[in-house]
């Protein structure tokens, strides 16, 4: 198991070293490769943590190396621990030719840190063994990539309340960042009731993603208002840090289909009634299957088409419509129209 893992970390090991340049006199140190984080585990490095850095190395003199002190110097602003900008660390003891050495690296990232890649230098000395002792020195440049930090948003889905009424408001919740995170959701409002909501089991993911959300509110009948507030919650932590994003939305109500009569006159030539009206939708839903009725209130009075269908009508939008009648005598009589 111990060959097979010592293969696996050499092949992508291998891949990273191809971004190193190195500088020496001799060839007794090959660079395998480095990364953020310890040996186990693949990390990201984001402003605002503490990190490690963990250089490979192996020796590729027959007799092996011993005696091993290494500095790696940091690029601004990056420090050590102690603030410095040189971080160091040692192996003293003897290291076979092909063995690999992980070299680790405590590394303060601070928050005011740009995204990009960053350039580092190993510098190290160590002793050979043969043909005599000797202590010489070696260095390499590499370079690795500091992403931007974690943060969450929300994003409304077009949504309308509807007075009376159980319904759903949906959401995405959008995690923006490189590393495992855990979300949880939760909602909050004065004025409508939150019956229920999901999801409510934390929402686990190591990768940039969008997530639904939703809450079932119900709407109060009575609302004199045009909108109504309900605010999402989404606290997310990281192996880093953890934080809470709160964003409040309101929501319009909806008025259903509605219309109502904007214009309504009538000319005259002998007996004969022409009523011409328009009618417009001042809801927000479209008016389906849109029929005026026409009724009269006096005898003498008679409606040729009492009943005009007109179709569809979309918010917003109006109509006309033409109502033909005619009267037994001259004289004055009551017409009622409804929609």
């Amino acid at each position: 198991m111990k060959k097979i893992l010592y293969l696996v970390i050499m092949l992508s090991l291998l891949l990273a070293s191809f971004i190193a340049s190195v500088k020496c006199k001799h060839d007794d140190v090959l660079f395998l490769g480095a990364k953020w984080g310890v040996e186990e585990v693949d990390y990201i490095a984001t402003p605002g943590s503490i990190n490690v850095i963990t250089v490979y190395i192996t020796p590729t003199l027959a007799n092996g190396l011993k005696d091993i002190i290494a500095e790696l110097h940091l690029p601004k602003p990056l420090t050590g621990l102690d603030g410095e900008s040189i971080v160091k660390t040692s192996h003293m003891e003897f290291v076979p030719k092909g063995q690999i050495l992980p070299l680790l690296f405590k590394v303060i990232v601070p928050l005011n840190t740009s995204e990009g890649n960053y350039t580092f230098r190993l510098k190290i000395k160590y002793t050979i063994l043969a043909p005599l002792p000797e202590e010489r020195k070696w260095e390499v440049e590499f370079s690795l990539p500091i992403s931007g930090r974690t943060y969450v948003y929300t994003e409304l889905l077009a949504e309308k309340l509807e007075k009376g009424k159980v319904q759903n408001i949906n959401f995405n919740v959008v995690y923006v960042g490189n590393e495992p995170v855990e979300l949880n959701i939760d909602f909050q409002s004065d004025a409508l009731s939150i019956l229920d909501y999901e999801p409510k089991a934390p929402i686990l993911t190591d990768k940039p993603g969008s997530f639904k959300a939703s809450a079932k509110v119900y709407c109060p009948p009575d609302v004199q208002v045009n909108g109504l507030p309900i605010t999402i919650t989404v606290t997310y932590k990281t192996l880093q840090a953890s934080g809470t994003y709160a964003k409040t939305y309101i929501i319009p109500l909806a008025r259903k289909a509605e219309v109502v009569f904007t214009e309504v006159q009538y000319t005259t030539s002998g007996s004969s009634v022409i009523i011409r009206g328009q009618l417009v939708n001042v809801g927000d839903y479209d008016a389906k299957y849109l029929t005026v009725y026409a009724q009269t209130l006096d005898e003498g009075l008679a409606v040729e088409n009492p009943t005009t269908y007109l179709g569809t009508l979309a918010a917003g939008e109006g109509t006309s419509f033409l109502i033909y009648a005619s009267a037994e005598k001259i004289g004055k009589y009551g017409l009622k129209l409804s929609a």
